[in-house]
């Protein structure tokens, strides 16, 4: 191979160094793009029961935690961006005042903390005061309920805690399904650094919105885990590529992901911990489409569903798919021997809505169901705030 000329050898470094600038120039540009926001109101329609659709995300931190910078302002301001009513903090336990809690601009905010538990961690939401035995699981549990609170189970691919002899022990509500967090672990960093590089945001992010697999089994082993939640797990702190690069889990582009939903009877704190302890709530990847409202509701001798856009529709009960159908809107029959059931919109591969169980008996049989379970019905009908009866 022939050496370059004098003026060809600084021809080629010139053009090395215009590169150069240009991948530095292009991962700064792409960094901070702003992040496709779809400003929309909080909550849907579904009816006329009169339970309000409150968009919601669970698992964040602030500088109340050791390992966020994050201000409680900036997590409010990312809610209203982003149309989310509710958010639920999980500060790491550290020596100082409680978290916050009520509404800041308008945003609700649930105390609440996350502690390392059996592996992987327990999120006690609603709770403004640990107990002094912070390492007592079972005391922290029964604080949390008796705050009014909901008390969670989380980074369940990782704990220990979801065998069903010592989850049933615990005591606790319900699970966390989805963690953004350990999704961006089974990832990669290489993986995340291209896309975020080379890629428009709305795209590069897309590793992150693979369903865990593994932790849907590990539900269907739990009939008893009613309550599910998907957990952002936001600390406003990682960047892939250092000064130069953005915060990949800005709290802004989090809450664009994930979310989750509850059917509560008014817009206060108490009524959404009382949803999510009653396994009134539903999982969206709100990355992959908008879900203002999503419809799981009993009628004779099937389940109701209906998603903002066609999609595969799937009636799960007793831990197997029973029904399904392609489209926005559909009737899936219930066995008769079904137990419980829950509902899934899949686009295309990709898992985009998924349920808390509710109990099939409540469908096939709802005036005994009324008997036994004097529990406030759910994914039934309701009203976006704004239209709420008075």
């Amino acid at each position: 191979m022939a050496r370059p000329t004098e003026g060809g050898a600084r021809w080629l470094l010139a053009a090395r160094a215009a590169c150069g600038l240009a991948l530095v120039a292009a991962a700064t540009a792409c960094s901070a793009l702003p992040w496709p926001q779809r400003e929309h109101a909080a909550g849907g329609a579904l009816g006329e029961e009169g339970l309000l659709d409150l968009r919601g995300v669970v698992h964040v931190h602030t500088r109340d935690s050791h390992d966020s910078p994050g201000d409680i302002g900036d997590v409010a301001e990312a809610a209203r961006a982003t149309g989310v009513d509710w958010v639920a903090l999980t500060e790491h336990a550290r020596p100082g005042g409680p978290p916050a809690r009520g509404q800041v601009r308008g945003v609700i905010i649930l105390p609440g903390f996350e502690l390392r538990a059996g592996g992987g961690s327990l999120l006690a939401l609603g709770l403004g005061v640990l107990p002094p035995d912070r390492r007592d699981l079972a005391a922290v549990v029964r604080a949390t309920h008796a705050a009014g609170g909901v008390a969670l189970l989380g980074h369940i691919e990782t704990s220990r805690l979801m065998e069903p002899a010592a989850y049933a022990e615990l005591g606790v509500d319900g699970i966390e399904l989805v963690n953004l967090h350990a999704a961006a672990q089974r990832a990669g960093f290489l993986e995340l650094l291209v896309g975020n590089l080379l890629l428009p945001p709305w795209l590069s992010v897309r590793p992150l919105l693979r369903h865990p697999a593994q932790n849907l089994v590990l539900w269907q082993r739990l009939p008893e885990a009613r309550s599910i939640v998907g957990g952002v797990d936001a600390h406003a702190r990682v960047r892939l590529l250092g000064p130069v690069g953005g915060t990949l889990d800005s709290y802004r582009r989090a809450f664009a992901l994930l979310t989750t939903h509850v059917l509560a009877r008014e817009r206060s704190p108490e009524a959404i911990l009382s949803a999510l302890r009653h396994g009134q709530s539903y999982v969206a990847y709100e990355g992959l489409g908008r879900v203002d409202a999503f419809r799981f509701s009993p009628s004779g001798s099937s389940f109701q569903l209906r998603a903002p856009a066609e999609a595969r529709l799937v009636l799960s009960c007793d831990g197997r798919p029973v029904a399904e159908a392609q489209a926005a809107a559909a009737d899936l029959p219930i066995p008769p021997d079904a137990v419980s059931c829950h509902a899934e919109a899949w686009l295309g591969n990709r898992l985009w809505i998924v349920t808390s169980r509710r109990a099939a008996r409540s469908a096939l049989h709802p005036a005994t169901a009324r008997s036994r379970v004097p529990l406030r019905p759910w994914f039934e009908r309701a009203v976006s705030p704004g239209n709420a009866p008075s």
